[in-house]
């Protein structure tokens, strides 16, 4: 009988044991496909972000490549502005040189011009001056001589010496004068 209680015992506690054996299988397969379960959300959840950070990144490198676009074309217009102007004001320059040469030779002629002016203006007027004072000896000749008498014919003596003692001086300073007027016209004739 004593035997009989230990066996039953014995089989008694097996079965506890394998009650608890089986709660504990159970608990521990309830844990574990919690933890499957768990654990497959944080995987989804995990390739969700991954997906999420994929679409965040293609759209980051799309918008960097707009913005590279538009910073090129951007670039390239400002460039295109710059080269235009640069090439203004190398136009605008070379234009306004042109016409400072054009303006430094034009006044370079009107000075010549001016020297050639006032050389013909001398010697016209000098000529003038010659031609007037030929018409006067001229007229002198013309003129019948007056006797006067007594101290008028000294006075008319003295007068004509007076007159011809600087007709005799601008007679000898013609002669250079000619000279010089010849000379100038030779010169004005050269440059022309």
């Amino acid at each position: 009988m004593a035997a009989k209680k230990v066996k039953d015992r014995v089989d008694e506690l097996q079965a506890q044991i394998r009650k608890l054996a089986e709660r504990f299988d159970q608990e521990r397969e309830k844990k574990v496909s919690s933890l499957e379960q768990q654990l497959e959300k944080a995987r989804e959840r995990v390739s969700q972000e991954i997906q999420r950070q994929r679409e965040n990144l293609g759209n980051l490198e799309n918008i960097q490549s707009e913005y590279r676009d538009k910073a090129n074309a951007n670039l390239k217009k400002q460039l295109d502005r710059a080269r235009k102007s640069v090439e203004d004001a190398r136009h605008r320059v070379s234009e306004s040189e042109t016409r400072k040469r054009l303006l430094e030779a034009e006044v370079r002629v009107l000075k010549a011009t001016a020297k050639q002016a006032h050389s013909l203006a001398k010697v016209i007027s000098q000529y003038e001056k010659d031609l007037e004072k030929r018409a006067r000896e001229i007229e002198k000749k013309a003129k019948p001589p007056v006797k006067a008498a007594g101290k008028a014919p000294a006075k008319a003596a003295k007068k004509a010496a007076a007159k011809k003692a600087p007709a005799k001086k601008a007679a000898a300073k013609k002669a250079p004068a000619k000279k010089k007027a010849a000379a100038r016209k030779k010169a004005v004739a050269k440059k022309a």
